[in-house]
């Protein structure tokens, strides 16, 4: 049966209640930390177990609520740890994409859906649910680009950006509600973006595609005077391209590295910007360049930090389920430029043609 609009909004109000049911004392007044702290993890193509053992962490800590997005899910010790967490009282719920669901290499989603977490696969195989965040607690929030995978954590270049906060914490929420209630995608309903203050700076949430985070990324090129620095996996939004080229021509200093498979195997607005004399190359690393993050104006007034889990694509603004964090932050940028620097300064050679 397909509801009415007004039908609609009492199903998610009714959904809602009964979803946080058990969880409103810890969502009016959250546990643990709640004092706008940020954490930033980047992962190695080497391999280092710090990643997993952050994300172990919170999971083990986890005392009321955990609410897990994501792609995929092939570590053993990421869902073992979800069913330890189930097993001592705290609420775990799952959603992720159905195609991973249905393949479940090490069996994940399968043994947490016996051990009695329930997990909610997208119903749309042509468009992904491609989040990796969990909410812990209405208090924190892991996200950023890595997947709940081995590579992943120990393979791929990714980042972590984890969040102490509880309006973060209740923006995701609700947009993990919906997917668990099953809006999924170009279903779900826009709560508005989300601007909340942080211990240094503020960060401003956007969830794809109901918030349009394609125009956000427009926008922070707009307003970039100095500098602008990216990493990114997947790159295909013209206006994206043409609004870094109209940075360049006005003056701001424009650098990026982009994954090596993408520009051979893909659409890419690599070439675009090279041809339009943007300083860009390819990634050094052995594996997957996942990284999907951009520093502007580092040294400025208001330096800005873009990450999350969307690729600066069609799919990955407009149809998948993905999120965007900016935050405006001193501190973040320096950590974010850190790391465009550790591989731009290993790139000499890679540019193409």
């Amino acid at each position: 049966m397909k509801l009415t609009h007004p039908a609609r909004v009492l199903f998610l109000a009714v959904a809602l209640a009964l979803f946080f049911w058990g969880c409103t004392e810890m969502r009016d007044r959250p546990t643990g930390a709640d004092d706008g702290s940020v954490e930033v993890i980047f992962t190695d193509p080497y391999g280092y177990e710090e990643t997993l053992e952050r994300a172990l962490d919170l999971i083990d800590g986890a005392e009321k609520c955990i609410f897990l997005a994501c792609y995929g899910m092939d570590l053993t010790d990421i869902s073992e740890a979800l069913i330890s967490a189930h097993q001592r009282g705290v609420v775990v719920e799952v959603v992720c994409d159905d195609e991973s669901f249905r393949s479940d290499p090490s069996h994940c989603f399968e043994d947490m859906t016996d051990a009695g977490i329930e997990v909610i696969p997208d119903a749309n195989s042509d468009i992904l649910s491609h989040n990796k965040y969990m909410v812990i607690d209405s208090a924190t929030v892991w996200t950023g680009s890595t997947n709940f995978t081995f590579n992943g954590f120990f393979l791929n270049n990714n980042n972590v950006i984890i969040i102490n906060s509880g309006d973060v914490a209740k923006a995701y929420a609700n947009d993990f509600s919906q997917m668990f209630s099953g809006y999924f995608h170009t279903n779900k309903s826009s709560n508005g973006v989300e601007d909340v203050s942080l211990a240094d700076g503020y960060v401003e949430v956007w969830f794809g595609p109901q918030d349009e985070p394609a125009n956000m990324l427009v926008d922070v090129i707009n307003g970039a005077r100095q500098s602008i620095d990216f990493c990114i996996y997947a790159f295909t939004l013209e206006e994206v391209a043409q609004a870094l080229i109209d940075a360049k021509e006005r003056g701001v200093e424009v650098r990026g590295i982009f994954d090596e498979g993408t520009i051979s195997d893909s659409p890419t607005q690599f070439y675009t910007l090279q041809d339009a004399g943007v300083d860009v190359r390819q990634d050094p690393c052995p594996y997957a360049f996942h990284h999907k993050f951009m520093v502007v104006d580092r040294d400025g007034t208001d330096p800005v930090v873009v990450t999350g889990s969307g690729n600066w694509s069609f799919s990955g603004t407009s149809r998948n389920d993905e999120n965007f964090v900016v935050i405006h932050s001193q501190s973040v940028a320096q950590e974010y430029y850190s790391e465009f620097l550790r591989w731009w300064n290993l790139t000499e050679g890679f540019a193409a043609r």
